[in-house]
C-alpha cells in the first residue's frame, strides 16, 4: 500500500542523473525526508492505534478510515499537492520530486502542520455508518473528489479554512 500512496508521492522512481559523488545528488536527502514523514504520521496518529478498542472509540475509527486502503492512496496526493505548495515548488521536475532536496527545519516544520491537520480532519471523525464509510470503499478518485467535497483539499491542508 506505501508503494501506491506515499512512496508513489514522494520517493522518486526514476534514475536521476545526478553525479553520486556532488552535493548534486540528494538521494539520502530524500530517504531522510521520507522518514521525517512516516515519523510524523506515527506521532501525529499511528502511535493512537489500539487494536483492542474497537471501532466505537472515536480515536480508533478516525485511524481505521484514514488509513484505509483507498483513503491513502487519495490523501497522499492531497498531501504531495499541499507540500509542493508550501514549499514552492514551482517547477514541473521539483513537483514530481518534491524531498529530493535538503529540507531546512522550517520546511520540516511546514511539513508537520499540513499532515497535523491531514490528521485532524473533521472528515474523520464522522459516527459509525457514515457515509464516509462507504465512500472509503469506492475508488480512489471517487475517494479524493469526496475528501475534497467535504473540506479535506490541498487549501485547507495549507492553512486554509475547512
Amino acid at each position: 500500500m506505501l508503494n501506491k500512496s506515499l512512496f508513489a508521492c514522494f520517493l522518486y522512481s526514476e534514475p536521476v542523473e545526478d553525479n553520486m559523488t556532488t552535493d548534486a545528488y540528494k538521494r539520502e536527502d530524500e530517504i531522510e525526508n521520507n522518514v521525517q514523514l512516516m515519523k510524523m504520521l506515527y506521532d501525529l496518529a499511528l502511535n493512537g492505534y489500539n487494536p483492542k478498542a474497537g471501532t466505537n472509540d472515536g480515536n480508533q475509527r478516525r485511524l481505521l478510515r484514514l488509513f484505509r486502503s483507498k483513503s491513502i492512496m487519495s490523501w497522499s496526493e492531497l498531501v504531495r499537492d499541499a507540500i509542493c505548495g508550501k514549499l514552492d515548488l514551482q517547477d514541473a521536475e521539483d513537483r514530481a520530486r518534491p524531498f529530493y532536496r535538503s529540507l531546512k527545519s522550517e520546511q520540516v516544520t511546514i511539513i508537520r502542520n499540513v499532515i497535523e491537520r491531514l490528521v485532524n480532519s473533521k472528515v474523520w471523525i464522522a459516527p459509525p455508518g457514515d457515509d464516509v464509510d462507504r465512500v472509503l470503499a469506492d475508488n480512489k478518485s471517487a475517494v479524493k473528489d469526496w475528501l475534497k467535497q467535504h473540506g479535506l483539499s490541498t487549501g485547507y491542508l495549507m492553512g486554509a479554512p475547512e
